[in-house]
C-alpha cells in the first residue's frame, strides 16, 4: 500500500504561522490557533485556545489515514489512560473544518488534546544540555517506566514514541516547588498490545521499549559530552552502560524490560555511584589487603573489619571536639571514616548507627583539599584568596552532608527513626538556594531536592576551583559561619540531628597536606564556637597549627581534647590495660580473617606467648647452650610491638603468615622460630628505611640506632633490678629529661630542634605527656622509642625503667648519639654477672 503524506508545499503552508486560519472547528466546538507546534509528513500540531480561553493542543492528520481505521477507535483507546498523569490527556476527535481553510482540497481528522506547557526531550537535549545531569536521567527513567507500566496494564502501546512526543512540561503557576514534569503526548497512534510491530528500513521491530532505550541513549550521550563531570557522575555512567545494554538483550529470559525493575536498577546504580568508591565486594581478597586506610575505597569494607575494641575509641566518639595525633599508619583515616554517618547507613539495624553519641561527616584534607590549595603557601596568597578557600570548605563538607542526607531519605525509616520528611528536605533546599543561589539545572517531579543540589554543590566546586586557579576574584562566597547555620538548621528541623551532636571530621589536617596559611584561614570555621556541631581534626604529630586568623592559640583544656595515638597505646602499660591493647590486635586480625574468609583465627595459627623463662625479657637474656631463637612469637608479644602504629601490627601478621605458608584452610599453629625470624626482619626492614627519611634520615637512623643499642646492653649486660621476692632484667626504652627552664626542645640549636620534631613527627620516638621530676618541682620530657625496632637490637618491649638525664644530654645525644649513649652506658654496667637461675621471678 502506497504511503500516504503530504507534500512539502503543503507542509510549508501549515507551518506557516501568518497563514493559519481564524478557527478550526470539531465536532461543532471552535478552537483558535494560535501558533504551530510542529508539523510531520501526515499533518500539523498547533496551540490552539477553546470557547473559553483554555489553551488546547490540536494535531490534524490528513483524512486518507483514516480510511482502514476509525478516529473513534483512538479516542476509545486514549480514554483508558484518563487516570495516568503521565499522558496529556485526549479530549476530542472528529472531522476537523477549517476556516478560511488554507489547503482547499485536502481535508483533516482533528485530534484535541491538553495543552502540555513546555519543550520536547529532542529541544532540551539540545539547548539546555546543562540541566541534562543523572538525576534527571533517573527521573526521566521513573516517568517513562511509568508510562510503560500503565500502557501495559491497559494493553496497549503508544506505538510513536519517539523524542518529540516526549514533553518536558513547565512548573504550574502555583506550583510552590517549581517542580518540571515529563508527559507523554499524542497519543492518536496508540495500538492494542497484540497488535503487529511497525519495523524500521533493515526489518527491525519498532517497540515503545526498544525507542525509550534510545532515548536514555541519548541523554546518556548529552551528559557524558560535558566537559565537566564528577566522579560520582562517571560511575554512574559506567554503571548505567551495562543496563542499557541488558535492556536491549535478544534473550528475554535475562533481558532487563520489566519496568518496575529497570527503575529499581537505575536507582540502585544512583546510590552506588553516590555511596560507593570502588566495588561492591565487601570481602578482602587477602587478610592483609588494604594496610593503609587510605586505600580501602568502599567504606562498606571499613565498617566490616574495623576493631570496635580499639582502646581510645570512646575518647574519639565523644561529644568533645578533639585533635587525633600520631604516627602514619596509626589508623587517625580508619577511626575518622568508621565514625561517619554515611559509612554505617547501609545497614538496615539502626542500634549500631544511633549509640554514637555523634552524627558526623567526614572529609579528607589529602584526597580533597591538598591538590587544590597546597600551592597558597604563603601569608599573602592565603589572604588574597581567603574568600575562594572558605567557600571551597564549605562546599566540600556540603556535599558529604547532602550526600548523607540523600542515603538516608532513601531509606524506609527515614520519617519514622530519623525524623527526614519532604518538610524538612524543603527547608534544607531552600536554605541552599538561598545561600548559594538558583540552580542552572531544572528540579525534576520525584527527584529529591538533595540530589539536585549535589548536582548544584559540584557545579559551583568546580567553578570555584577554576576561578582560584585563574586568579580571579569570588562574586559570591559562603562566609565563615555556613556550616555553623548549615548545623543549626539541621538540629532544629531533623530530630536524629536533635539528638546527635553533628560532628565535622577534618581527616589529616596537617601542614604536609595543607600548608599553615591555609590553616589559619580555615581555623576560622573549625574554632567557631556553637552549640549545633564540633570539629574534630586529625593530623601528623605538630603537624595542625592551632590558631584562629587573629593568632589566639586555641586552649587544649577548654578547645579540645588532644588524644595521641602512640601515647594512648604505651600508656596502656602505664597503666596496666595491657589486656586492652591484646583484645584490639586480635580483634583486627580476626575481622580480616573473617572477611577474606579463612577458616581459622588468630589464637589458633598465632598463639599466646609463653616462655620458660617467665618473661621476653628473661627469655632474651637466657644464655641455654643450644637454645633456638624463638623468643619473639605469639599475640601478646606481637601487640606489644606496636605503639599506636596499627600498620605495624598488620605488617607483622603478613610476614608472619608468608613465612609460615598460612592459607584460608590452614588450622594450625605457625612455628615460634617462624613467627621470630619475621618479627625481627620486619624490625631491620623498618630500622633501616630511616636512613632514607626526609629531611635528617642519616642523622635519626644514628640516634636511633645508638639508642637500640644501648636498651639492649642495659638488658643483657646491665644491672638488674629487685623486683619483690626476686630480681628482673632491666627495660628502659624511654628518655626522660628535666625541664627545669621550660620545653627542653625549644631551648636547642635550631638543627638539633628541627630533628628532634622530626624524631617525633615519623613517630621515631614517641611523645609521651609531660611527668613531673621525682625529685624537683619540673616537668619531664619523656620519649618512648617506637617499638617495632627494638627487635631489631634483641631487646625486650616492655618498660621498667628509664634513661633520666638532663636537658645538655639531649643535646649532647643528637648531635654525637653514640658518645652519648655510651656515657649513659657506664653508670648501667653490671659489676658482676648473674644468671637466670639465681633471679627467679616475673617482670
Amino acid at each position: 500500500m502506497a504511503r500516504i503524506e503530504l507534500s512539502e508545499e503543503q507542509r510549508a503552508v501549515l507551518r506557516d504561522e501568518h497563514r493559519l486560519p481564524l478557527k478550526t472547528s470539531i465536532n461543532g466546538k471552535d478552537y483558535t490557533p494560535r501558533r504551530v507546534l510542529g508539523c510531520g509528513f501526515k499533518g500539523v500540531v498547533w496551540e490552539v485556545s477553546d470557547e473559553f480561553g483554555r489553551r488546547r493542543a490540536v494535531k490534524l492528520a490528513i483524512s486518507e489515514d483514516y480510511v482502514a481505521r476509525s478516529y473513534l477507535l483512538e479516542l476509545t483507546r486514549a480514554a483508558k489512560l484518563e487516570e495516568y498523569p503521565e499522558f496529556a490527556h485526549f479530549i476530542d476527535a472528529g472531522p476537523a473544518q477549517l476556516s478560511p481553510d488554507p489547503l482547499p482540497g485536502v481535508s483533516f481528522v482533528g485530534f484535541v488534546e491538553e495543552f502540555v506547557d513546555g519543550v520536547t526531550l529532542e529541544e532540551f537535549l539540545e539547548k539546555q544540555p546543562i540541566a541534562v545531569t543523572v538525576p534527571f536521567f533517573v527521573a526521566y527513567v521513573r516517568a517513562l517506566c511509568s508510562a510503560l507500566n500503565a500502557l501495559s496494564r491497559e494493553g496497549l502501546r503508544h506505538d510513536d514514541l519517539h523524542c518529540r512526543n516526549v514533553m518536558i512540561a513547565n512548573p504550574g503557576r502555583a506550583d510552590l516547588f517549581a517542580e518540571y514534569k515529563i508527559k507523554i503526548i499524542d497519543t492518536g497512534s496508540l495500538k492494542t498490545a497484540d497488535t503487529p510491530l511497525r519495523k524500521t528500513m533493515e526489518n527491525i521491530p519498532i517497540d515503545d521499549h526498544h525507542q525509550f532505550v534510545g532515548h536514555l541513549v541519548r541523554i546518556w550521550n548529552t551528559i557524558y559530552q560535558k566537559r565537566r563531570l564528577s566522579l560520582r557522575d562517571r560511575r554512574f555512567l559506567s554503571y548505567s552502560t551495562a543496563l542499557l545494554k541488558s535492556m536491549v538483550d535478544d534473550d528475554l529470559t535475562v533481558a532487563l524490560r520489566d519496568p518496575r525493575q529497570i527503575v529499581q536498577q537505575f536507582e540502585l546504580a544512583q546510590t552506588r555511584a553516590s555511596s560507593e568508591r570502588a566495588g561492591t565486594s565487601t570481602d578482602l581478597s587477602t587478610p592483609f589487603e588494604y594496610i593503609s586506610a587510605e586505600h580501602i575505597a568502599d567504606d562498606r569494607v571499613l565498617v566490616n573489619i574495623f576493631a570496635k575494641s580499639c582502646p581510645w575509641l570512646d575518647r574519639v566518639a565523644s561529644r568533645d571536639p578533639c585533635l587525633l595525633t600520631g604516627p602514619r599508619g596509626c589508623g587517625k583515616s580508619t577511626i575518622f571514616r568508621w565514625l561517619s554517618l554515611k559509612a554505617h547507613l547501609h545497614k538496615g539495624d539502626t542500634s549500631d548507627i544511633g549509640a554514637l553519641p555523634i552524627a558526623a561527616f567526614y572529609m579528607s584534607c589529602g584526597a580533597d583539599l591538598q591538590n587544590r590549595l597546597s600551592w597558597l603557601n604563603t601569608d599573602e596568597l592565603a589572604r588574597r584568596h581567603r574568600g575562594h578557600i572558605v567557600h571551597y570548605f564549605n562546599l566540600l563538607f556540603s556535599r558529604e552532608i547532602l550526600q548523607t542526607l540523600t542515603l538516608i531519605s532513601a531509606r524506609e525509616d527515614h520519617e519514622s527513626y530519623w525524623g527526614l520528611g519532604s518538610s524538612q528536605e524543603q527547608h534544607i533546599y531552600e536554605f541552599f538556594i538561598r545561600m548559594l543561589g538558583p540552580s542552572t539545572n531544572i528540579l525534576m517531579q520525584g527527584v529529591s531536592r538533595f540530589e539536585q543540589l549535589i548536582d548544584l554543590v559540584e557545579v559551583e566546586m568546580f567553578t570555584t576551583h577554576r576561578e582560584l586557579l585563574m586568579g580571579k576574584s569570588i562574586e559570591r562566597a559562603t562566609p565563615e559561619t555556613f556550616l555553623g547555620d548549615l548545623s543549626t538548621l539541621l538540629s532544629e528541623r531533623v530530630s536524629y540531628f536533635k539528638d546527635h551532636t553533628i560532628t565535622f571530621l577534618v581527616d589529616d589536617f596537617s601542614t604536609h597536606r595543607i600548608p599553615e596559611s591555609v590553616q589559619l584561614v580555615l581555623n576560622g570555621i573549625v574554632w567557631e564556637r556553637r552549640p549545633s556541631h564540633i570539629f574534630k581534626l586529625s593530623s601528623e604529630k605538630h603537624g595542625a597549627v592551632l590558631s584562629d586568623p587573629n593568632q589566639a592559640t586555641a586552649d587544649p583544656s577548654r578547645e579540645l581534647v588532644q588524644i595521641d595515638v602512640g601515647m594512648a597505646y604505651i600508656g596502656l602499660d602505664d597503666t596496666d590495660q595491657g589486656a586492652k591493647a591484646l583484645e584490639f590486635a586480635i580483634e583486627l586480625l580476626n575481622n580480616r580473617l573473617q572477611s577474606a574468609r579463612y577458616e581459622s583465627n588468630a589464637e589458633v595459627l598465632i598463639g599466646h606467648s609463653t616462655w620458660s623463662e617467665g618473661s621476653l625479657a628473661k627469655a632474651l637474656c637466657s644464655k641455654e647452650r643450644g637454645r633456638h631463637q624463638n623468643q619473639y612469637h605469639g599475640l601478646e608479644c606481637i601487640s606489644q610491638l606496636c605503639s599506636g602504629d596499627i600498620s605495624t601490627l598488620l605488617f607483622v601478621y603478613s610476614k608472619v603468615f608468608e613465612a609460615g605458608g598460612v592459607n584460608p584452610r590452614t588450622a594450625v599453629r605457625v612455628k615460634e622460630s617462624v613467627q621470630h625470624e619475621a618479627i625481627r626482619a620486619v624490625s631491620r626492614q623498618l630500622l633501616e628505611h630511616v636512613r632514607h627519611y626526609f629531611p635528617c634520615g642519616p642523622e635519626m637512623y644514628a640516634v636511633v640506632s645508638a639508642f637500640g643499642n644501648l636498651v639492649r646492653n642495659i638488658l643483657e649486660h646491665g644491672r638488674w633490678q629487685k623486683s619483690g621476692s626476686s630480681h628482673v632484667p632491666t627495660q628502659c626504652p624511654r628518655i626522660e629529661i628535666d625541664q627545669p627552664r621550660g620545653a627542653a626542645i625549644d631551648a636547642l640549636p635550631s638543627a638539633e630542634r628541627a630533628m628532634a620534631r622530626e624524631l617525633v613527627r615519623r613517630a621515631i620516638f614517641i611523645e609521651m605527656a609531660e611527668g613531673l621530676s621525682r625529685h624537683n618541682n619540673v616537668t619531664t620530657l619523656r620519649w618512648h622509642l617506637r617499638r617495632v625496632y627494638l627487635p631489631a637490637f634483641g631487646a625486650a618491649l616492655a618498660k621498667n625503667d628509664a634513661v633520666k638525664q638532663k636537658p645538655d644530654w639531649l643535646q649532647f645525644f643528637l648531635q654525637t648519639p653514640k658518645d652519648a649513649c655510651d656515657q649513659v652506658w657506664k653508670n648501667w654496667q653490671r659489676e658482676q654477672p648473674l644468671t637466670l637461675f639465681e633471679n627467679e621471678g616475673t617482670s
